[in-house]
């Protein structure tokens, strides 16, 4: 189960995100469903080079009576380092002067894919009436956004509340694992030898339920610039 997961979330992990891996080191998930359903997510990071947030945090309200459709999500400001935001990219672009006909390179900074676009607070869109080609390929865009950020919630909350002792038990303690960066489990084998003589084989020790993970109820805001 702990490998099906690990796939389950990889597509979320860009390469670039691979790099803050290693500072993170505290996930909590909670779920509520009154008086609407909504899944919290606070992800904890070790100082690093990227970011000076301690904690980032994830709020996903869905839409009343229903539980696949998001009403809107509060997500926080990440205080990136200069140089060092993940969700932008410098491109160079050909530029030619219509008077001149020069021709001359720019940089321009443009959106990149990371999964810490989740964290950037959205809402819904209001029923599209209009026949706008502009308005529709940019709602569109906010609609993907919003269902990414609604899975990743739903995956961390799945991974660490609703299959925490599974995830605990098998790979819980190296933060790579959680993105399927570490290697494969191993089983290890402490049958003693000495059983064989009594024809006797050990036991198993049935695993305790122990509650979900989760926080203490109270939401954390991000570190704000």
């Amino acid at each position: 189960m702990a490998v099906k997961n690990n796939q389950m979330m990889m597509h979320y992990i860009k390469q670039d995100d691979r790099q803050l891996l290693p500072h993170l080191t505290n996930v909590v998930t909670r779920e509520t469903s009154e008086p609407t359903k909504e899944i919290f997510v606070e992800l904890t990071f070790s100082e690093n080079d990227w970011f000076t947030n301690q904690k980032l945090t994830l709020l996903v309200k869905f839409k009343k009576d229903e539980d696949d459709e998001v009403q809107e999500t509060e997500g926080c400001l990440i205080d990136w380092k200069d140089g060092k935001d993940l969700t932008k990219k410098k491109i160079k672009k050909k530029q030619k002067n219509k008077k001149t006909g020069e021709t001359r390179t720019i940089v321009k900074t443009v959106p990149n894919e990371s999964f810490f676009n989740v964290f950037e607070s959205r809402k819904a869109p209001e029923k599209d009436d209009g026949d706008d080609s502009d308005q529709d390929e940019e709602r569109e865009k906010l609609l993907d956004a919003l269902d990414e950020s609604m899975q990743a919630a739903m995956d961390f909350n799945d991974l660490y509340n609703v299959e925490a002792l599974e995830y605990y038990l098998n790979f819980g303690q190296d933060p790579n694992d959680l993105m399927g960066l570490g290697g494969e489990d191993s089983d290890d084998d402490n049958d003693d030898d000495d059983d064989e003589d009594s024809g006797k084989s050990k036991k198993k020790e049935k695993k305790k339920d122990t509650p979900a993970a989760g926080g203490d109820g109270k939401e954390q805001e991000c570190k704000q610039q």
